[in-house]
C-alpha cells in the first residue's frame, strides 16, 4: 500500500500529502461546497447516477454552473483510476466534493466550480448488515430546522457533528434528530425507517431530512418486494415506541438496524431482507 493516497483535484491526480488549497478557497472559508459520499467496489461506483442527479440539482439551486462534461462516464473513469492508483480493489468510500472556483469577495460574480475526489477503504466489499443492533435515542440539544436548504447535501456539517458528539457522550451509537415541530427527521449521517407489519415509514423530505440516495434505493426495493411504503411520513418520537423495527440507511453503509431505543427492543427481519435485495441490485448477488 502506498505511503500516501492519491486524490483527484480538477481531474489531476496528486498525492494527498501535497499542498492543494489556498486559504481563500471558498469551501474552507465559507463552506461554499457540496459533497456526495459514494460506495465503490472492485473500482466501480454504485448508484452513481442517483448521486449525480442529486448533486446537479443542488448545484443549480446554489447557482453553481454544471459543466457540460460532468457525466456518469466522466466520474466513473476518474473514480476507477483513483482506486487503481490507491490499490483499493475491495469496498471503498468515495467522497466527491464540488466547490465554487473563485477567490472573489463573499458574493461571487461567477458560478464556475472545481471538484475533488478522495477514496478510503472499507471493511466490507459489499453492503453488510451490522451484527449487533445500534443503541439510539432522541437528540435533545440540537434541532434540524426545515427550510429551502434543509435538504441540500452541503459542507455545513457542524449541526450533525455536534449532535453525534452529544450522542457519543451519552454512550449512544446514533441520535435521532427532530425538527422545530418535534417530528423525526434523520440521524447525523443517515435517513431513518420505521417498520410496522408489512408497512415501512420514513420522514417526508419536507420534514427537513436529506433525500438520501440509499433512502431512494431502499424505498424502491421495499415497494418492488410488495411492502407498503410511506415516504411522506410525519413521525413523532412516540412512533419509535410503536415500531417493530427501526433501521438507518446511507450510501456507504447501506442498511444498519437499530436494536434498542430506551426500553424498546427491535427485530431486524425486514432490514435483513432488504440488505439481501440491495446487494442483489448493486452487485447482482446476495
Amino acid at each position: 500500500m502506498p505511503e500516501h493516497n492519491y486524490i483527484c483535484l480538477k481531474g489531476v491526480f496528486k498525492k494527498d500529502s501535497e499542498p492543494s488549497f489556498f486559504p481563500a478557497n471558498r469551501a474552507f472559508r465559507y463552506g461554499d461546497a457540496l459533497h456526495e459520499n459514494i460506495h465503490a467496489c472492485a473500482t466501480a461506483p454504485q448508484f452513481l447516477g442517483y448521486h449525480l442527479e442529486r448533486l446537479f440539482e443542488n448545484m443549480r439551486l446554489l447557482s453553481m454552473e454544471v459543466p457540460a462534461f460532468f457525466s456518469a462516464d466522466f466520474f466513473t473513469q476518474l473514480i476507477t483510476q483513483l482506486l487503481n492508483k490507491n490499490r483499493q480493489f475491495g469496498g471503498a468510500r468515495i467522497r466527491l466534493t464540488v466547490f465554487r472556483d473563485t477567490v472573489e469577495d463573499f458574493v461571487p460574480e461567477q458560478g464556475r466550480i472545481s471538484f475533488l475526489l478522495e477514496s478510503q477503504p472499507l471493511a466490507h466489499d459489499h453492503y453488510a448488515l451490522n451484527e449487533k443492533g445500534l443503541i439510539a435515542d432522541i437528540c435533545p440539544g440540537f434541532t434540524k430546522h426545515t427550510g429551502p436548504l434543509s435538504h441540500v447535501h452541503d459542507a455545513h456539517a457542524l449541526l450533525y457533528l455536534l449532535a453525534a458528539i452529544e450522542g457519543r457522550k451519552n454512550s449512544q451509537d446514533e441520535v435521532v434528530m427532530l425538527n422545530e415541530a418535534g417530528r423525526i427527521v434523520e440521524t447525523p449521517d443517515s435517513n431513518i425507517f420505521l417498520v410496522s407489519g408489512d408497512s415501512v415509514f420514513t420522514p417526508d423530505i419536507r420534514q427537513g431530512c436529506i433525500p438520501g440516495v440509499m433512502r431512494r434505493v431502499v424505498t424502491e426495493l421495499a415497494g418492488a418486494a410488495g411492502y407498503r411504503v410511506n415516504d411522506q411520513s410525519r413521525l413523532t418520537p412516540a412512533a419509535l415506541d410503536d415500531a417493530e423495527e427501526v433501521f438507518l440507511t446511507n450510501a456507504v453503509d447501506g442498511i444498519r438496524w437499530v436494536g434498542a431505543f430506551h426500553e424498546r427492543r427491535y427485530y431486524k427481519r425486514m432490514a435483513k431482507i432488504l440488505t439481501g435485495l440491495l446487494n442483489e441490485r448493486a452487485f447482482n448477488r446476495i
